[in-house]
């Protein structure tokens, strides 16, 4: 349809198409495949990047603050806040990527969509917030010369660039910010299409808010829900959809329905043990049921970095080539098929076979009610990995060590074996 506008129009301007993912990983295994399907596209520009990488693009220069400056600076000026300060971290994270900046008391009034029931933050704690902590916090950053995130999303939205696209495609959109969906929709061109993919059970980072918020209009005629599940076995969709039980859910999201999976496999494995052991077992599995050479395997953890340190090790004794995906922005071309990947990086990828061990308090922390929203994200972050499988997933644990969510795995979905 744009080629025939831009010939009508006498234009031999390309058509211009932004695909923008949740991460570099994502954006890396995306860019391979777009590659294979419009080499042969002349006449259409494709780009391929995270919200991060294009805003800086055309902002230019910018020095974000860390994660850890960031909660460093808001726990200073928590001034006796009742949140502990990782939930009140990632609530500013939250209302400053929600509301514009001119209209930040709606937070005040607001629901507070997508942030779960616990902790509580009552009015008196929202004015708290409002009134001394995100001053203090915005002050912090002008004194350092600084921005975070939610800063680049607002000044892309206000930067004047001759700069639009005919179609913009935003994967994994639950995960993307009020703000940054406002930006991403002033490039738009006037006749052009935008598509949304997301599923808000997906969702591992509290930024609820409604379409009409961010000026999009959801009617059933502009709105397509995917329903088979071409991805996952029975036996692996159902251990997903435990998980989730209970879950609060939108009109945005779908549970994993194992009837909708037309695959029958292996029951998901339960490993019980010292971390080690699990470890030899997933080895074991892999040199006498995957063939590397044409099926891929993905060891996933709530952390990575050091703590893939004792399997990158165990990997090299074994003489297994492997690759690290976590936040890269291009997809590996070599022949390792064993990855190893953080379970936020994993998200919108896909392996046969998923390993994810030493599911432990100090990497997935309990929390004592199960409606605090920190639950809930865990929940849906290891379901979400689980989801990443094609074959056959298998989860471990120490029983003197375990996670709290390890509650929430169903008996009837897993084979449990003590190792």
């Amino acid at each position: 349809m744009y080629k025939n506008l831009r010939r009508r129009a006498g234009s031999d301007e390309p058509v211009r198409v932004l695909v923008l993912t949740y991460n570099r990983t994502l954006r890396g295994y995306i860019s391979q495949l777009v590659g294979e399907q419009t080499k042969d596209a002349a006449d259409v520009t494709v780009e391929i990047s995270t919200f991060g990488k294009w805003a800086r693009a055309i902002c230019g220069p910018v020095d974000i603050a860390s994660s850890d400056e960031i909660f460093t600076a808001i726990a200073r000026s928590s001034n006796g806040v009742d949140l502990p300060n990782d939930y009140l971290v990632s609530e500013i994270e939250y209302l400053l990527g929600r509301f514009k900046p001119e209209n930040l008391d709606e937070y005040l009034t607001a629901r507070r969509e997508g942030r779960g029931i616990a902790p509580r933050v009552e009015r008196q704690t929202r004015e708290q917030i409002l009134t001394t902590v995100i001053p203090e916090y915005r002050r912090w950053l002008s004194d350092h010369d600084k921005i975070d995130w939610n800063d680049l999303a607002v000044s892309v939205a206000n930067t004047d660039q001759n700069l639009f696209y005919d179609v913009l495609i935003v994967d994994e959109a639950q995960d993307f910010s009020a703000n940054q969906i406002r930006a991403l929709l002033s490039y738009a061109h006037d006749r052009s299409s935008t598509t949304f993919v997301l599923d808000t059970v997906q969702r591992i980072y509290s930024r609820g808010y409604s379409w009409r918020e961010v000026g999009v209009t959801v009617r059933p005629e502009n709105s397509i829900t995917l329903e088979n599940n071409y991805r996952n076995t029975r036996q692996i969709a159902a251990l997903a959809a435990g998980l989730l039980d209970n879950v609060p859910t939108d009109d945005d999201s779908a549970m994993p329905d194992f009837d909708a999976s037309e695959k029958e496999g292996d029951m998901p494995v339960l490993l019980v043990g010292k971390y080690s052991s699990q470890l030899e077992n997933a080895l074991e599995f892999i040199r006498n049921r995957v063939d590397l050479r044409s099926q891929s395997v993905a060891f996933l953890h709530p952390k990575g970095g050091g703590w893939f340190q004792y399997l990158r090790g165990r990997l090299n004794a074994q003489d297994f080539e492997y690759t690290e995906i976590t936040r890269m922005s291009e997809w590996p071309s070599g022949n390792e098929n064993i990855a190893l990947c953080t379970l936020h990086s994993a998200k919108g990828l896909e392996f046969d076979h998923v390993f994810v061990l030493g599911i432990n308090d100090e990497v997935m922390p309990s929390w004592e009610d199960e409606n605090d929203d920190r639950m809930i994200l865990s929940r849906k972050l290891l379901a979400m990995a689980v989801g990443r499988a094609k074959i056959s997933v298998t989860l471990g644990y120490k029983k003197d060590d375990a996670s709290q969510i390890i509650e929430y795995i169903k008996p009837n979905t897993v084979s449990v074996r003590e190792v």
